[in-house]
């Protein structure tokens, strides 16, 4: 008799094409997401404006007698990476980070220019572009020299 078996709606058959469908929609929303907001970080400008002084250093403060003539040294900070120059008249200090695709930049003493090894993009000591494929300059940053290191603060304009 067929009254002992289980009807054919009670027995399950796997997902549903709804559940299919709708696990498929959630990954592409998912990936969707991923891949603008990954675009957008990479378009956003990065945080700038006023911030307070600090120190400059890897592993402790950065002193101006540790840098040669015409030498140079890349230093964090919470502006993140400082190119600092010593030039002849003084300290000079750029953000480094290349503001074509944010390689970090160096100084070469013999061109007398700030070069991104990634692309070759040229900056002079006030960050202006030279050549090279970046479209925006390195921002200036203000040193002081003082007993405990070198301060690094955001250069204002205005």
């Amino acid at each position: 008799m067929r009254g002992d078996t289980m009807s054919d709606s009670a027995v399950y058959s796997g997902p549903t094409r709804r559940l299919v469908n709708a696990l498929l929609g959630l990954g592409f929303v998912g990936t969707v997401t991923g891949f603008a907001g990954t675009v957008l970080a990479y378009l956003w400008p990065t945080a700038g404006g006023a911030g307070s002084e600090f120190l400059v250093g890897a592993a402790g403060p950065l002193r101006a007698e540790d840098i040669g003539p015409e030498g140079s040294v890349v230093g964090r900070s919470r502006l993140g990476k400082i190119l600092v120059v010593r030039r002849e008249d003084g300290l000079v200090g750029l953000q480094a980070t290349c503001t074509h695709l944010g390689c970090t930049v160096a100084w070469d003493a013999t061109t007398g220019q700030v070069e991104c090894p990634c692309h070759g993009a040229r900056y002079n000591l006030h960050g202006e572009i030279l050549g090279g494929p970046a479209r925006e300059p390195l921002a200036q940053v203000s040193l002081t020299v003082e007993e405990g290191g070198i301060r690094v603060s955001p250069l204002l304009e205005g």
